[in-house]
């Protein structure tokens, strides 16, 4: 008998909804109040962010034991447990005084943040949607991304009126009210599928068996893991950099147009894949994702200030940044089948939060000391190494299912 869960929808506008706030008030508030608690604590700007990416490096440390817990427990009370530990660390860091204190639970806040983001919610959608992972992920990824476009005025229009502290205190009330109750609602579908585990009735369960060869593994896990790696690095060094870079080519002027049009432009590519996904391969749609950013680059620096080369690169770019996100839920799950999956994101998800706490600042020292086009070359050296990486993938799958059925002929 098929197993009685939540439906896909409710799955998946609840993770969208619990990730958007999630975004906003751990990510994205962050760069919005960095002066007013520059000016608060004593910090240099500098070291406001620097406390940022040590907490990046952190929460890579985290990322492996929080992928294991999803697949040892329900994976929806995790994510209850890490929005209460969120909202907490949140509003504990808000009322907490001196300098010491604000680094601690910068480092916390980010740590824990790993519970409850991206990776997590693919975990949940895979539990509770089996059969139709990929259509629930990108229809997550598809409401979180207005993240940005809601938290960013947000917290720039409370600022105006309350302190960073108060303003966290408000967050903390979401992470604790909104986004905890709703995991826990989700809950019972997780534990149906746990009990229906045992009668192998969830499908996408096992290893792929294009996939039986240990070596083979290994290898296209190492391929992935280079991949998304480099995926994380373009996108942390381009949108740390882009004014800086867009200006010093010129473009200063027209930055945020630029700028701005990187969001719907993510949105867009998630409404392309939700809407004809199903009728391309996720290996197909990886290697497009992954090629648009090296794209995107090219027009960039092709155009060397030319506005619409500019407007051409944000649109390119953030239709494969937009796709990336949904690749790195839904390829894994594709190639390693749902067993063992929380572990394996969590592997993945430490390789980005390590590189992209690393970007800016190497991509920063390029830029300083070698100028715009250098700094730009890098980050598309390192595009190009992604997109090599992947396309190796789509072959070795093929070779695995051609030694799998001779072996089985």
């Amino acid at each position: 008998m098929p197993v009685r869960t939540k439906s896909q929808l409710s799955v998946g506008v609840v993770l969208g909804v619990t990730q958007t706030i999630g975004y906003g008030s751990l990510y994205y508030a962050y760069g919005v109040l960095t002066r007013q608690m520059a000016d608060d604590t004593g910090y240099s700007l500098t070291a406001i962010y620097g406390f940022f990416s040590l907490a990046l490096l952190a929460s890579g440390v985290a990322a492996p034991f929080a992928g294991r817990a999803m697949d040892r427990f329900n994976a929806a009370r995790v994510m209850a447990l890490g929005s209460l530990v969120s909202g907490a660390l949140l509003a504990i860091w808000a009322l907490a005084p001196g300098k010491f204190a604000f680094a601690i639970f910068v480092v916390l806040s980010q740590m824990v943040s790993v519970l409850v983001l991206y990776e997590a919610a693919f975990v949940v959608a895979a539990r509770l949607a089996p059969g139709n992972a990929r259509r629930v992920i990108t229809g997550i990824t598809l409401i979180a991304g207005f993240a940005s476009t809601i938290f960013w005025p947000l917290t720039t229009w409370l600022s105006d009126f309350l302190t960073w502290r108060e303003i966290y205190l408000c967050y903390a009330g979401l992470n604790i009210l909104v986004c905890a109750p709703l995991h826990l609602w989700l809950q019972a579908g997780g534990r149906r599928i746990a009990v229906a585990r045992g009668n192998g009735s969830v499908a996408g369960e096992r290893k792929a068996a294009a996939l039986s060869d240990e070596r083979l593994e290994r290898k296209v896990f190492l391929l992935l893991l280079a991949a998304f790696s480099a995926n994380a690095y373009v996108i942390s060094a381009v949108h740390l950099h882009l004014i800086g870079l867009l200006g010093a080519l010129g473009l200063g002027a027209s930055a945020a147009l630029v700028g701005a049009l990187i969001g719907p432009s993510q949105v867009l590519g998630r409404i392309v894949e939700f809407t004809a996904g199903e009728r391309l391969s996720i290996t197909s749609v990886a290697i497009a994702s992954t090629a648009a950013l090296p794209v995107g680059l090219a027009m960039l620096m092709a155009g060397a200030g030319y506005l619409p080369a500019a407007l051409g690169f944000a649109v390119v770019f953030g239709l494969g940044q937009g796709l990336s996100y949904i690749v790195r839920g839904v390829l894994p799950l594709h190639v390693f089948g749902a067993e063992g999956y929380g572990a394996l994101m969590g592997k993945f998800n430490a390789a980005r939060l390590f590189v992209s706490a690393g970007a800016p600042m190497i991509t920063a020292v390029f830029f300083e000391r070698a100028g715009a086009f250098a700094a730009l070359a890098t980050i598309m050296l390192v595009a190009l190494a992604g997109v090599a990486s992947l396309a190796v993938v789509p072959p070795l799958l093929r070779e695995g299912k051609s030694a799998g059925g001779a072996s089985s002929s």
